[in-house]
């Protein structure tokens, strides 16, 4: 097994991506949902800090601090961009003005709809009827979610892919379709899920959103179907073999993980 470079925040850039993997039940699902080995991402804006979309919408955050979280996340991975490099001045700083753009928006992100839209863009669904219920909460989300509200990966790939360059966006991360993965479903503590999906439904409080009783188990195929239906999966452009130009709304960390434009360099210290 290849032993993983430690980094040290000095040594990070803008525009370095952030993968994290978090503690909780439901970033368990979400990278599981993903074939992926991380739930969350973030992008290092410099001056040692990040920008994120959290639970506080998106933000500037402490990359010190980040490093102490020891409760919030397993691991932090550290991906560099292959462009821009860091003599690319004009470019990073395009970068980084086109994700603070986003700066402030409102809506906060919670786990439980970046949930949903993993499941709604994998097209995946548990067999455990024990997590349908939460399921369900989290495609709801995504149904009668406003589209203004910016997702952790989705923040990340706009700034890439909106960034005002010549031409344009030349820094845009390519995607490419995974196909999914025959992985075993991780243990996963039923009462600290629960817990977890109500505190991120009530959290979310979108406007005019309730909470709906609980559906039969058939009804969940349907809305997996209506999710990908508002996230207008199915259309996907196309950009050169296998790179597909998606919805930024359906980027997910697994998609920056696996991006040829990302190298992983390392990862960072967590210490309390």
């Amino acid at each position: 097994m290849d032993t993983i470079k430690t980094l040290q925040v000095t040594e990070l850039l803008p525009g370095d991506v952030l993968l994290h993997m978090g503690r909780g039940e439901l970033s368990k699902l979400i990278a599981w949902v993903g074939d992926s080995a991380y739930s969350h991402a973030a992008m290092v804006i410099g001056h040692g800090e990040l920008i994120e979309a959290a639970t506080k919408g998106v933000r500037h955050a402490s990359l010190a601090e980040r490093t102490r979280m020891v409760a919030a996340f397993d691991y932090v991975d550290v991906f560099r961009p292959l462009r821009p490099t860091p003599r690319d001045s004009a470019d990073i700083a395009a970068l980084l003005a086109a994700a603070d753009v986003y700066l402030g928006r409102p809506y906060p992100m919670t786990s439980l709809l970046t949930l949903g839209i993993v499941c709604a863009v994998r097209n995946k669904i548990p067999g455990d009827e024990r997590l349908h219920e939460a399921l369900r909460m989290a495609l709801d989300l995504v149904v009668q979610d406003d589209p203004s509200r910016v997702v952790c990966s989705e923040l990340v790939y706009r700034g890439y892919a909106e960034a005002v360059t010549k031409p344009p966006q030349a820094l845009r991360l390519p995607i490419t379709h995974r196909a999914l993965q025959a992985t075993p479903l991780p243990k996963i503590d039923l009462i600290a899920l629960a817990m977890e999906c109500l505190e991120d439904y009530q959290r979310a409080n979108p406007k005019g959103m309730v909470l709906r009783a609980g559906s039969a188990p058939e009804e969940l195929p349907a809305l997996l179907a209506q999710a990908r239906t508002t996230l207008g999966i199915g259309g996907l452009q196309t950009s050169g073999a296998g790179d597909h130009v998606p919805n930024p709304k359906t980027v997910l960390p697994a998609d920056l993980e696996f991006s040829s434009g990302l190298r992983k360099l390392g990862r960072l210290p967590l210490k309390a």
